[in-house]
């Protein structure tokens, strides 16, 4: 994997994305608000009545850790993944503290420092982060209760064995919540290893439609539909995605 989110202009437009309130992320009332609150939203997706106590989840691809905190709100114990060592340590900074500090990109070199301090019932205590390969995944983080993947598949070299590790690191009834907007590029994925975007056999091949295949064996989706986000990169400049987000629940 390129070390294309290890640097400081990733770092912050992920830090702004993760924390900044709506009105840092979208300083404009006529743009996608709807596309506000992504991580939140995301979480929203666990089913909270098939929880029990002690149950653990897992936020693979954590980035700077958002969904990692929110999740506590859920779950007794979380542990958040990311390959890059850069987002890694600022989630644990950020866990320490329990405040972020990024800067809002104006125009060129111009820029608007900003700090935000994580709600109080957000328990930090319950969250612990690692630097860590989806791919190779230790045995030693033990198997959770839910398993949430933020557009991560299109992001790694080979994500038919990230896949083919979730039953491992699941408990039967755990839930899998898989999102991504599927943006394969080069630099990350090759064509051959991409699970949809291409006609095979005459067929379409969505990479959705794979995602499903390849769980079946080990898990029921229950549900499917679509969450928008938006990336700041600068106050007037935007990257919103779609991403497909499906649910499953381990056999």
């Amino acid at each position: 994997m390129p070390d294309y989110y290890d640097t400081a202009t990733q770092l912050n437009e992920y830090l702004v994305f993760h924390y900044g309130n709506d009105a840092s992320v979208l300083p404009w009332d006529f743009g996608p608000v709807k596309a506000l609150g992504f991580h939140k939203r995301l979480v929203g997706w666990v089913d909270k009545s098939r929880l029990h106590t002690g149950c653990r989840a897992l936020d693979l691809g954590c980035a700077v850790g958002r969904i990692s905190f929110e999740l506590v709100r859920a779950c007794e114990s979380v542990v958040g993944v990311d390959y890059s060592t850069t987002f890694v340590e600022s989630a644990k900074k950020i866990k320490e503290s329990g405040l972020v500090t990024f800067q809002l990109a104006r125009e060129g070199n111009l820029s608007t420092s900003a700090q935000v301090r994580l709600p109080s019932d957000l328990v930090r205590e319950r969250v612990s982060f690692c630097q860590g390969d989806a791919e190779n995944l230790p045995v030693s983080l033990g198997k959770f209760d839910v398993i949430i993947m933020a557009n991560l598949l299109d992001r790694v070299g080979h994500p038919r064995k990230v896949l083919s590790r979730l039953r491992d690191i699941t408990r039967p009834g755990a839930q899998v919540i898989i999102c991504s907007p599927f943006t394969w590029w080069d630099e990350f994925t090759e064509p051959e290893e991409r699970l949809g975007g291409f006609i095979q056999e005459g067929k379409e091949v969505t990479s959705m439609d794979t995602v499903a295949d390849l769980l079946e064996p080990d898990f029921h989706q229950t549900k499917i539909g679509d969450e928008p986000f938006l990336i700041r990169q600068h106050e007037r400049k935007f990257f919103m995605s779609v991403a497909c987000v499906g649910l499953w629940i381990r056999r």
